[in-house]
Formats: C-alpha cells, sequence, structure tokens
C-alpha cells in the first residue's frame, strides 16, 4: 500500500486558506492511484478550542474537499475535521472517503487532550474503528491517543495491521512524538504513519516530524520543520509474514 502523507502549515482558523495550501501541496505531488493520503487533525484550522470557528457547516466543507481529492487523484483522502452533533457535542473526527465518495471511516478522538480543556470543546469518543482500503485493515486514531496503548491493542485484536495518527503534536513534546509511533509499531506487529501539522499557532510551534515505521520498527521516513509531502509503500505482505512467525500478538491474552 502506497502512502502519502500532508505535512501542512495551517493558517489559523481560515478554512479556505488551508483548503488552498491543501491543493498546492497535493496538486505539485505525483500520487498513485490507491493510495492512501493523510491530513493532520483538523486541518481546516488548526487545534483551536473555538467549535464555532472549527464546525463545519451543513456543507461540510472540509469533508467535500477531501471527496473531491479523492475523486480527483483516484485515491482515498483521510483527514481531521470537527462535527456538531448538538448543544455541546461538537466532535473532533478523523474521517476517510474513497474515490467514489464512499465514507470509509468515521472515528472520534477518544482521549482528549486534558491540558488544553479538549474535552469541554470536543467530547471523547467511545470506540475504535477498523476500515479496509487496498484490502489493508487500518486503524485511524488522533494526536493525543497516541500515549495510551491499550486503545492499539484493542484495535489490533480487532485485525487492524495499519494505525495512522493525525495530530497536531507540539514542537516541545515531539520526540515523544517520533519515539511512541515506533513503540506503537513495534508492540502491535503493525505499520504506523503519523501524520501532523508544521508551523505555528497561538502560543505554541510545531516542528511537523511527521513519520512512518514498519512492522519492524524501521523507519520508513520522517519530516523535518517544513510543510511537505511525503510518501512511503507499506509491505503488508511482509508484515502477514513476521505476525504468522513471531507469537507477540498470540500471546497477548496467554
Amino acid at each position: 500500500m502506497k502512502i502519502v502523507a500532508i505535512q501542512l502549515d495551517m493558517a489559523w482558523e481560515d478554512r479556505a486558506s488551508n483548503h488552498q495550501r491543501v491543493r498546492e501541496l497535493i496538486g505539485g505531488t505525483t500520487v498513485t492511484p490507491g493510495s492512501l493520503v493523510i491530513l493532520p487533525e483538523m486541518f481546516e484550522t488548526g487545534f483551536s478550542m473555538n467549535p464555532e470557528h472549527t464546525k463545519q457547516s451543513d456543507a461540510r466543507e472540509g469533508e467535500t474537499l477531501l471527496r473531491q481529492l479523492a475523486a480527483e487523484f483516484d485515491v482515498a483522502v483521510m483527514g481531521g475535521v470537527v462535527n456538531e452533533y448538538g448543544p455541546g457535542d461538537a466532535a473532533n473526527e478523523c474521517v476517510a472517503f474513497a474515490p467514489d465518495g464512499t465514507e470509509l471511516v468515521r472515528y472520534r478522538k477518544m482521549r482528549p487532550f486534558s491540558l488544553s480543556g479538549e474535552a469541554k470543546h470536543y467530547p471523547a469518543g467511545s470506540a475504535h474503528k477498523v476500515f479496509l482500503w487496498q484490502g489493508v485493515k487500518i486503524a485511524p486514531f488522533v494526536c493525543y491517543d497516541l500515549r495510551f496503548p491499550e486503545l492499539f491493542r484493542a484495535a489490533v485484536k480487532d485485525g487492524a495491521e495499519l494505525f495512522t495518527l493525525i495530530a497536531c503534536w507540539p514542537a516541545k513534546r515531539s520526540e515523544h512524538w517520533v519515539r511512541l509511533l515506533q513503540a506503537r509499531a513495534i508492540e502491535n506487529l503493525a505499520c504506523v504513519v503519523g501524520v501532523n501539522r508544521s508551523g505555528v499557532e497561538p502560543n505554541l510551534q510545531f516542528d511537523g516530524r511527521s513519520a512512518a515505521f514498519d512492522y519492524m520498527g524501521t523507519c520508513l521516513f520522517e519530516a523535518d520543520d517544513q510543510a511537505q509531502v511525503l510518501q512511503t509503500e507499506l509491505e503488508i505482505n511482509e508484515l502477514r509474514r513476521w505476525r504468522d512467525k513471531f507469537p507477540a500478538l498470540r500471546d497477548m491474552d496467554a
């Protein structure tokens, strides 16, 4: 499976500018049909605690963009959006769409970032999700979820082979980001792709470091602090052979 990670420098609470930045980055890239294209958490606005500025309207502008890109490039496209489901119930979500517009997954972040008061604005989801693309079982997670290995264990028990992490993970803790991505790969015999943002928000700086690891924990790419597109190919058949050979997942409940 081919992965296309779009590390985006998001303009603060500026949906139109961020849509344009996404189009410029992917438009300057050769994308193989059938790839999985991944954008960061809350890619339209940055990690704002103001749902009035982050939530999509009834027109679902961000999801419309993702669907358009999926159709235009004949790929699956994943990214982070905010939707409101009722008063006080805005959701920080990861969604993905197929080229024909089909919704492949809708996952609600299970571990809101308490240090920023995220749960007051975006209440937690209650379950992981696993979906299929190109025959690969994929479990999406969002940012702070990465610090909770039990979430990944539950998904791997449901057959997940690839974990995706979309994030707005700040520079001051970026070493944690990279090492935890690698740990989730090693301990779950899974491929892991983390797509972070770059640039600045009010009071925070981001150094990107979007990264991918294979099932052995080998680094496939690691970005610097600039907006960019990164690509790799995941050897899922090799992952499956390793899982058949090495007993760690079978021994989880031994």
